[in-house]
């Protein structure tokens, strides 16, 4: 297979440009780099503007997908990513919008702002009519970024948190912490041990401990509905059993190393460190 981040990208391309979008982002280059390759929370974070994708290539110089929409229609969508120029190229290869290109360059201006020009380019569109075309496109990424802003920001707040405390987590060494008495409890509920948060939940009956954040890329699972002791990533759909700690959509991932909840006589509950 060649190495596609050495390729010059579709020279001799004379696809008419509709439009320009232009923003500055509060994340780094890094973030930015992680969600460009990042197909599979396409339908989940952005679920108003894609349905499902199957992806058919990826690696570190990009990834090759099918997506479908809401209204059905298909297409076949490559990116490929060039870190020397900062920049990443999106293409329709088939299906719908087939011929358009996407080229998003970024620029890192802050050592977590990022300035990001990303141009348009739409074959078969008549002079008078690309404006409103660029328009519509740039409305989309309006949405799309602001969507993409959102996960980026909590996964780097959790980073951050699991370092040590750039924004002011302290690391936590407890082995174990006190709930009180199991009929004062509010379920679900969220506490700390040892510098991470869980969720303490009840499934038929019986109390559940589950971390709060997705062990995959550390995604929102405490603002996750809890579905018969199945609890799904809202930002890439793993989906996990939170009796076993087991991954129960297929991916090699796992709920592990759970506290214990150790209940006494007399009802008095405490989370404690495996």
């Amino acid at each position: 297979m060649p190495d596609h981040s050495t390729l010059a990208p579709f020279p001799g391309s004379a696809i008419p440009h509709v439009g320009t979008y232009r923003r500055v982002l509060p994340i780094s280059l890094e973030r930015m780099y992680e969600n460009t390759l990042d197909w599979e929370h396409l339908p989940h974070v952005h679920a108003s503007s894609f349905a499902s994708i199957r992806c058919e290539q990826a690696g570190t110089w990009g990834w090759r997908a099918w997506t479908t929409d809401h209204r059905g229609f298909d297409a076949l969508i490559e990116l490929r990513l060039d870190k020397t120029c900062r920049r990443w190229i999106t293409r329709n290869l088939a299906g719908r919008n087939k011929g358009a290109e996407i080229w998003t360059h970024a620029f890192p201006i802050a050592e977590r702002r990022v300035d990001i020009v990303v141009d348009f380019f739409v074959p078969d569109v008549p002079e008078d009519s690309r404006e409103k075309v660029g328009l519509v496109y740039a409305g989309l990424y309006e949405t799309l970024y602001d969507e993409d802003v959102a996960m980026m920001t909590e996964r780097q707040k959790q980073l951050d948190q699991r370092v040590g405390g750039r924004n002011g987590y302290p690391r936590e060494e407890q082995q174990r912490i006190s709930l009180g008495p199991r009929a004062a409890l509010r379920l679900p509920s969220i506490t700390r041990l040892g510098g991470r948060e869980y969720v303490v939940a009840e499934v038929s009956g019986a109390l559940v401990v589950y971390p709060a954040v997705c062990p995959h890329q550390s995604g929102p699972l405490a603002r996750a509905e809890l579905n018969d002791g199945i609890v799904v990533c809202p930002w890439h759909g793993y989906g996990f059993d939170v009796r076993t700690g087991d991954c129960v959509t297929g991916q090699a991932c796992k709920l592990s190393n759970l506290p214990r909840l150790v209940e006494t006589g007399d009802g008095e509950l405490t989370l404690v460190r495996r």
